[in-house]
């Protein structure tokens, strides 16, 4: 499927590594990257979300769960996505096409794959259609969908197969293609600016307690008695604080300490 999409790679490979034409460089393997980290990424998420959303037959027919009553790794991604909407509104409004393609990139690879679904794929093996189950469904497809639209700029082919993949079994677009749909609008009620800044300081202290494993050669299986983390000021303290649990459990460790003086 994904080498069906080559000349998709090649488009978003040149938008996001923009130069001046004179000094531009072809990059084969350049291509090659972007067609596994990002067109295959894309991909595997979208597969993810298939195998299970065929299994237990979902197809979007039933209400929306209501923002305030979506766990808070929901309302995150949601917030992310929005605010991408935003970012690559701006970037395409001011004519820069690599900022745009950029901000998708780092949310497909860093934001849903990486972190939403990482951390969610226990929510989508239950039995039953709960309500917790049916919002991990909901925000997913929702991500997909949205990607696909703004997407459709940047790779044609893919997008369109992505989006019509997507609607055919739920039904929600009758216009035949991602290229005839509007492109989306960010809604503010979704955007928490203050869930996004806690949740970024999980995933940076989190990949940074990973690194630091790597580097002396200590398994994440293996559990750790402590992590001591510096914090600039009360803000960022407060912020840790509220993610604390989230970063230890990512990280195998029983507790966490702040650096003090």
């Amino acid at each position: 499927a994904l080498e069906k999409y080559g000349t998709d790679a090649v488009r978003f490979y040149m938008l996001t590594n923009s130069q001046p034409w004179d000094n531009l460089k072809f990059d084969e393997n350049g291509v090659d990257e972007v067609r596994r980290k990002f067109f295959g990424t894309l991909y595997n998420t979208y597969s993810f979300f298939s195998l299970y959303a065929n299994v237990d037959g979902f197809d979007y027919s039933q209400a929306d769960v209501p923002l305030n009553e979506r766990p808070e790794i929901d309302r995150w991604i949601l917030s992310e996505l929005h605010s991408l909407v935003n970012d690559v509104t701006a970037a395409l409004d001011d004519y820069e096409p690599t900022k745009a393609g950029r901000y998708i990139d780092t949310f497909v690879n860093d934001d849903l794959s990486n972190w939403y679904v990482r951390l969610n794929r226990k929510r989508f093996w239950g039995k039953e259609m709960s309500t917790d189950k049916l919002s991990a469904y909901q925000t997913l497809y929702t991500c997909l969908e949205s990607v696909a639209k703004l997407l459709a700029r940047f790779s044609p082919f893919y997008s369109d197969q992505l989006y019509m993949d997507l609607v055919k079994v739920t039904g929600r677009d009758k216009t035949g293609s991602v290229h005839l749909t509007d492109f989306p609008v960010a809604d503010d009620q979704f955007i928490d600016k203050d869930l996004e800044a806690r949740m970024e300081i999980a995933q940076k202290v989190t990949s940074m307690v990973l690194a630091l494993r790597r580097k002396v050669n200590i398994k994440v299986r293996q559990p750790l008695q402590c992590i001591m983390v510096p914090a600039t000021d009360d803000e960022q303290k407060k912020h840790i604080e509220a993610v604390k649990d989230l970063i230890m459990h990512e990280v195998n460790v029983k507790e966490l300490k702040f650096v003090e003086g």
